[in-house]
């Protein structure tokens, strides 16, 4: 067996590294990365996956396919393919749920990975994360650990009932950043909630937030994502989703990024679209929705920026306003605006 130190200098050399070098790898870190991740996300996961693996610290997924017994052959659009699956140290999928997908699979997948986690005593911090979200500082990680101190967990996102920090209204699920003794808490809590069957039901954000108020953890004040300031509606109220890249703790520290809403508001909001980079795109944009097959991937692959305008006709977020022209209708002609990452958005087509 290496030592820590002889792994990292054969890492930061860039040796060869053998394949049983790794078979230890639970044993090798103080620090899980809990993926939480379903069939939606698979656009993202070869970027994402990929971020989270450069950090070093073991990475546990679980996957929610939302298939169901009476629609099984239908895997190859629900589950992520062979060399996607390999890229985290550890797999899972849970049990098959039914009504509110989201939130039931999402509670679960914790559930399940934590089981896991907690059978190794050398993790001391988890850090939860949803799978359409990248961190592009990966030794962001380590920062976390120095910053969380004598507090129990840091969250990427938190707002607060009034001015008065200590009641707080909501911790979002989206990414967060535990003491694992804190962390095993928790999901107690979460299961002995899920005793309870009800459809429809069990917010994974109502439940962390009846796990704080009732578990009383600390929780460290960090900057939170804020609406812009051309978003009238929403004056300094917080953006859990980060739909606009804006500033945060969770920026600063780990490049964090969520994709999935940068990508979804840029298109209602007619903003030039994310590198193509971050993107699955093999058989031709197999893992997009079909409107982006015919748009956004048509522009990666071509360049054309009509198939832009028509993915902005086709983003918006009501159906009275969505409308599908043929390509003719925004110009007879390719049309064609300089941008730097065109020539790498086609190679990302033809991988």
């Amino acid at each position: 067996m290496i030592t820590d130190d002889e792994r990292l200098k054969l890492i930061n050399d860039g040796a060869f590294l053998p394949n049983w070098i790794h078979n230890d790898k639970p044993f090798k870190s103080d620090t899980a990365i809990l993926v939480t991740s379903w069939m939606g996300h698979l656009k993202w996961l070869k970027y994402t996956y990929e971020s989270y693996k450069r950090t070093g610290k073991f990475v546990i997924v679980g996957f929610d396919t939302h298939l169901k017994s009476d629609n099984v052959l239908e895997s190859t659009s629900h589950i992520p393919p062979p060399d996607i699956l390999v890229i985290p140290d550890m797999f899972i999928f849970k049990h098959a749920t039914w009504e509110a997908d989201k939130k039931n699979g999402w509670l679960w997948s914790i559930i399940y990975c934590a089981s896991i986690i907690s059978s190794f005593d050398n993790f001391k911090y988890v850090l939860t994360i949803n799978s359409d979200c990248c961190i592009d500082k990966p030794e962001g990680v380590d920062k976390l650990v120095e910053m969380i101190g004598d507090y129990d967990m840091i969250p990427q996102s938190v707002e607060f009932d009034g001015e008065v920090k200590s009641d707080i209204k909501l911790i979002h699920t989206c990414s967060n950043f535990y003491k694992i003794e804190t962390f095993k808490k928790i999901v107690e809590y979460f299961k002995e909630t899920l005793k309870t069957n009800i459809p429809d039901s069990y917010s994974p954000e109502t439940l962390l937030l009846e796990a704080y108020q009732k578990l009383k953890f600390k929780v460290k004040e960090v900057q939170s994502p804020v609406f812009p300031d051309f978003i009238i509606d929403f004056p300094g109220c917080i953006d859990h989703y980060a739909s606009y890249g804006e500033d945060s703790t969770w920026k600063q520290v780990l490049g964090f990024r969520n994709l999935c809403a940068e990508n979804d508001t840029g298109g209602i909001e007619r903003q030039p679209p994310l590198e193509a980079k971050y993107f699955d795109l093999r058989k031709d944009g197999q893992y997009m929705s079909g409107y982006e097959r015919e748009t956004l991937y048509q522009y990666y692959k071509t360049g054309d920026y009509r198939y832009v305008w028509a993915l902005w006709d086709q983003d918006e977020d009501s159906w009275y306003d969505r409308r599908v022209y043929p390509i003719e209708h925004y110009g007879d002609q390719p049309v064609y605006i300089e941008h730097p990452d065109e020539e790498q958005n086609k190679k990302e087509t033809q991988k």
